[in-house]
């Protein structure tokens, strides 16, 4: 095997990269080489100490993503024993549903790698050209260990112009029909993997869904419904349940999901959220139980100050939408604000309503989701469950 491009790290690189977070800044490399995307680098000090391998990115500012800080040869067999690894951790995890998280990127040592199942169709998101690169050896590896229905490339996220990456969705292995049903606990729901949000589903919320549904009673609303999933775990302990979506595919897919599961007693409201919370107040409406599950308001540090308004607004408008003794769910998936800051929010957001609020349960990501605490941007899903007095 011939040596590997070595790549040497600045000592404020080697500083960072002794943090243990597996991303490396094209600014903290001792110089720019002339390297292929996705080429598998020695990673060394300036004194040309070996630090491990990693894939380079000749395109993005995250220059290196570490692979490894050993030699081991980076072959079939190497992704082999990964993926067995992450599937072992899956069955200790993972129980009572077919539509979960196999792959998560660098948490599983695929880094830029995303592999789903939705009753054994797999969806696969690959954001790195590293990975993209060795999909084939992957592919088979799945299919050989797995025996998909079918594997799909959602190869659609933007942030792969980022790397140089085109834009595709294709299936590459078996039949993919329209849309496929899945089971999350007593629930089950449409997913749409060739054209729907993320692979398919949110399924980083599968574990708050479960966790939420007991608390549901009464009159419910179902803020950010998208397709409904909250909604039918809320649906069988409530009175009713208001489910409000800007978009209308979306929301027709609630309604496919709520005949999926015999509910008949479920309100579908077309609107942007803001605007009906604000008229839900004026017109001195009650809920029992409240579920805020926003799109990322701070997708980067700029848009910090615009997403700190928006969810203190809609989590203010929820207290004082909720009766006495009330409960909200409140979600934030925005990376860029911490989960020290989002309870500030929503503390703020509860006095200015005038409400006590007791903090129930704080959660984060589904199990399935596993987070590097050396790389805080997996760290990204907060979960509040508030009682309001």
């Amino acid at each position: 095997m011939s040596p590997l491009p070595e790549i040497r790290l600045t000592p404020k690189g080697l500083r960072w990269q002794r943090t243990g977070h597996p991303w490396v800044y094209r600014n903290d490399l001792e110089s720019q080489p002339d390297l292929a995307a996705g080429e598998l680098v020695a990673v060394t000090d300036a004194a040309g100490r070996f630090l491990g391998q990693a894939f380079y990115s000749a395109a993005s500012r995250i220059a290196l993503r570490l692979l490894t800080t050993g030699n081991d040869p980076i072959n079939e067999v190497f992704w082999e024993k990964r993926l067995r690894q992450a599937l072992a951790y899956r069955r200790g995890v993972v129980n009572d549903t077919d539509t979960y998280r196999l792959i998560y990127g660098e948490a599983d040592g695929f880094p830029g790698l995303v592999v789903d199942t939705y009753a054994g169709h797999l969806a696969i998101q690959t954001l790195h050209p590293g990975m993209e690169l060795r999909l084939p050896v992957i592919i088979e590896s799945l299919v050989r260990q797995l025996a998909p229905v079918s594997v799909t490339l959602r190869h659609d996220a933007e942030v792969r112009h980022q790397e140089g990456l085109p834009l595709e969705v294709k299936t590459v292995y078996g039949e993919l029909p329209s849309r496929v049903e899945v089971r999350e606990g007593p629930v089950r729901l449409w997913a749409d993997i060739r054209d729907g949000q993320k692979t398919g589903l949110f399924l980083d919320q599968r574990e708050n869904r479960l966790a939420a549904a007991p608390f549901s009673h009464g009159e419910v609303l179902d803020a950010f419904a998208y397709q409904g999933a909250f909604a039918m775990h809320l649906a069988p302990q409530a009175r009713r349940v208001t489910l409000v979506e800007s978009s209308g595919a979306a929301l027709a897919m609630a309604k496919e999901n709520a005949e999926l599961n015999g509910h008949a007693h479920l309100d579908f409201i077309k609107a942007n959220v803001f605007s009906f919370l604000k008229e839900a107040v004026a017109a001195a409406r009650r809920f029992d139980f409240i579920s805020l599950d926003p799109p990322a308001f701070a997708k980067s540090r700029r848009d910090r100050a615009a997403a700190y308004k928006g969810y203190k607004e809609i989590n203010r408008r929820a207290f004082q939408l909720l009766n006495h003794g009330g409960v909200l769910v409140t979600s934030s998936c925005s990376y860029n604000l911490s989960e020290p800051e989002f309870l500030e929010i929503v503390r703020e957001a509860a006095a200015d309503a005038h409400r006590q609020a007791r903090l129930v349960e704080r959660r984060g990501a589904a199990r399935d989701h596993p987070a590097l605490l050396s790389l805080p941007e997996s760290l990204y899903l907060k979960c509040l469950i508030l009682e309001a007095e």
